[in-house]
């Protein structure tokens, strides 16, 4: 697998004005996804997580503001394309699977129509072939029967059908990357097994850059190359999968391990994050947003700059007094 980045964000900024002040929801974020790789992102709710996908889609809320950074796609600068490309790109090149697949897809249209729509506006294939290619795209998400569930209506379809069909909407015209916001929300686990066993699977079989955003750090550790954890909107930790488990040197990081269930023997175990995250509306926020929850803070830790440092091959950390 080529290390070579499909996507790279670098320095990342992003700000929302609201009624009470603005809110720095990103700053210095910095991602990366090679080509059939697949990157988890995880945090707590609020992290910045949702955000960072939406930015990178070029779908950010009205109320948002990228204040710095760069996000290139392939040789596509994301922050500077004219809207048009943009356009073309998301649904061809690179796109999304929301939470919610009730709520994303239309009521009213059946799911073979509703694919067909995404081929018809960013394939190359003629009206003879649409129907074919959209019993295809469900085929490919294994959906038993794709043939009759090409005119079921969402409704007649369960969670976790529903969210095959976003699947297969998000890859029918076979992209290069592919975002997966917490794409499991509201399933059992049964069903979230299979829907993330289908995901890894699709990912490695087309050589598909994937981003999968989670809060679920077991979750990402079952399917994930590597994993960013974030934290208030920054990037405190980045590493191979193993060696993050292994030998995690965030704090934050650690504490997240520690409140992940699976591993434990018992519900005593689990060890919770104590603390809240910080109001991201406050005129000064410290350099890194965790001191306030952190047992390791110092004074040394709200000195300006906090950049992230290497500290074995891909791994890198943002703390001054790593673990």
């Amino acid at each position: 697998m080529s290390r070579v980045p499909l996507l790279s964000v670098r320095d990342l900024g992003v700000s929302f004005r609201t009624r009470s002040g603005t809110v720095r929801a990103l700053e210095r974020v910095n991602l990366d996804v090679a080509r059939g790789e697949i990157l988890g992102v995880v945090g707590e709710s609020g992290s910045g997580k949702s955000v960072t996908a939406f930015t990178i889609m070029g779908l950010l809320d009205r109320a948002g503001q990228v204040t710095g950074g760069d996000i290139h796609f392939g040789g596509t600068d994301m922050l500077k394309a004219p809207a048009r490309e943009l356009q073309e790109l998301r649904g061809r090149e690179l796109t999304m699977i929301f939470q919610s697949p009730r709520t994303a897809l239309n009521p009213i249209r059946t799911v073979g129509v509703q694919i067909m729509d995404v081929l018809r506006r960013h394939a190359v294939v003629t009206r003879r072939e649409l129907r074919d290619k959209a019993v295809e795209a469900l085929a490919a998400v294994r959906i038993p029967d794709p043939q009759a569930r090409f005119h079921a209506y969402p409704f007649q379809l369960s969670g976790g059908q529903c969210q095959r069909v976003m699947i297969a909407m998000a890859l029918a015209c076979r992209p290069s990357l592919l975002i997966a916001d917490e794409p499991t929300t509201g399933l059992d686990v049964t069903t979230q097994a299979v829907i993330m066993d289908l995901i890894r699977d699709l990912a490695r079989e087309r050589r598909m850059a994937t981003v999968l955003i989670t809060h679920d750090l077991h979750l990402a550790a079952q399917v994930c190359d590597r994993i960013a954890v974030m934290h208030a909107g920054h990037v405190v930790e980045t590493a191979p999968t193993a060696g993050l488990f292994r030998a995690a040197r965030h704090p934050y990081t650690a504490r997240l391990i520690a409140a992940t269930p699976a591993g434990h023997g018992t519900l005593d175990e689990i060890q919770s994050i104590p603390g809240n995250l910080p109001d991201l509306r406050a005129p000064q926020l410290p350099a890194c947003r965790f001191s306030r929850r952190c047992e390791r803070h110092e004074p040394l830790c709200d000195a300006p700059d906090l950049l992230p440092e290497t500290v074995a091959g891909d791994h890198t950390v943002s703390c001054r007094r790593p673990l």
